[in-house]
């Protein structure tokens, strides 16, 4: 009797034991096999002991650092991270790694749309769900897949009298530059685009766009070394304009303090919108020039012409800090950055996923199935690529 009630008791007491009361060592062991996003969104959240264990930045930087032991994360150190910017790169590294970490990537192929010539704008919309793209054949062509992934195109055709080179948004109206030395804004009905308005240059053909939509500002860089600001709230006519390269402005990235213009000149210039004048040039190493750039708050990351990978500190007066070989063999015509991954395209066909590290660690490499790419866009989880076709590709994992 007094064994059996010695069980009873032992069992009794073993049913109170929880994770609270385990040793934090022994806690944190079990939550090594949990997900980030778990430990982040839920168990963080269960009760205030919890949330004090998973608040440590030294948990999230260990466990980065154990994914990729060799290198530094991120690709550039922010100045001053925010509170919550170590968790919530952990859950974003994580679910990268599912994507991208397989043997064979599960992207899979939403959309296609073929193109009577090379599409070299390219732009995805409404985190993801659709696209907004201009062609060679100066038709203009919107996407919406967003019901079901079932997709409707509204084609406008001759909507420049030139090649169209780069399209851009601000809220929803849509930009596009051309050949023909103009840009024009459009507004998407149900069934077709509606011109607004022109804008007209006579500075060669607009090779590139970019927009500031917390100003409604817009600028494009001509074949003539030029680039143009625009206010979207004002007339046709631009606010200010520049000459900051000996070539062709071939690639423009904005943001509410500086206007980055990239030329055939080999150089990068960097335009300081509140003092009005151009504050920097950077000349990119070797024998290439510049063809893509990707700018965010604390860095900047540049493709170039044989296939190397810049990036610059915009908290250090955009000082170059490191070039790395990428392994394209033919010039990067796409670069994207974000907490979770380093994404690269090229006109050798190739679209390569990098971990957003210093060095970057090559996660996959996908091959498009039209050959050259001229543009690639990134965007909650979603991919597009263009050439002589469009392909938007989503992660399984994702839908």
């Amino acid at each position: 009797m007094d064994d059996e009630n010695a069980d009873c008791a032992y069992s009794e007491e073993d049913a109170q034991v929880s994770l609270l009361d385990l040793p934090v060592e022994i806690f944190l062991h079990i939550c090594s096999f949990l997900k980030a996003s778990t430990l982040v969104h839920s168990l963080s959240l269960v009760c205030k002991q919890f949330y004090l264990i998973l608040k440590d930045d030294s948990l999230w930087k260990a466990r980065i650092n154990r994914m990729w032991p060799d290198a530094s994360y991120p690709l550039l150190r922010p100045a001053k991270p925010d509170k919550l910017f170590w968790k919530l790169s952990c859950v974003a590294i994580e679910k990268q790694r599912t994507i991208w970490g397989l043997k064979e990537c599960s992207m899979k192929k939403i959309n296609s749309h073929g193109c009577g010539s090379t599409v070299d704008a390219l732009l995805l919309m409404h985190d993801g769900t659709a696209y907004i793209a201009g062609a060679r054949d100066r038709s203009l062509i919107y996407c919406n897949f967003r019901e079901g992934w079932k997709y409707r195109v509204t084609d406008m055709g001759s909507a420049h009298n030139g090649w169209i080179w780069d399209v851009t948004t601000i809220d929803n109206t849509i930009y596009s530059c051309s050949w023909d030395q103009t840009v024009k804004s459009w507004m998407l009905t149900d069934t077709n685009f509606v011109h607004q308005k022109t804008y007209k240059m006579n500075a060669g053909a607009l090779l590139c766009m970019s927009s500031c939509p917390e100003q409604a500002l817009f600028a494009t860089g001509s074949y003539l070394r030029t680039v143009f600001i625009f206010d979207s709230r004002s007339g046709d006519k631009p606010i200010k304009q520049y000459r900051p390269h000996g070539g062709a402005v071939i690639k423009l990235a904005m943001n509410s303090e500086y206007i980055l213009s990239a030329s055939e000149d080999k150089t990068v210039s960097v335009y300081d919108q509140r003092a009005g004048q151009i504050m920097k040039f950077i000349t990119i190493p070797g024998e290439a020039f510049p063809m893509c750039m990707n700018m965010q708050r604390d860095c900047v990351c540049i493709g170039d012409s044989i296939a190397k990978l810049h990036v610059l500190n915009p908290k250090k007066d955009f000082e170059l800090v490191n070039s790395y070989s990428t392994g394209h063999t033919k010039g990067i015509t796409g670069v994207h950055l974000t907490r979770g991954n380093l994404i690269t395209s090229s006109t050798d066909g190739s679209v390569k996923i990098w971990s957003p590290t210093d060095p970057p660690k090559l996660m996959t490499t996908l091959r498009s199935s039209f050959g050259e790419i001229a543009r690639m866009d990134y965007q909650n989880g979603v991919l597009a690529i263009s050439g002589s076709e469009i392909a938007v590709y989503m992660n399984r994992c994702v839908q």
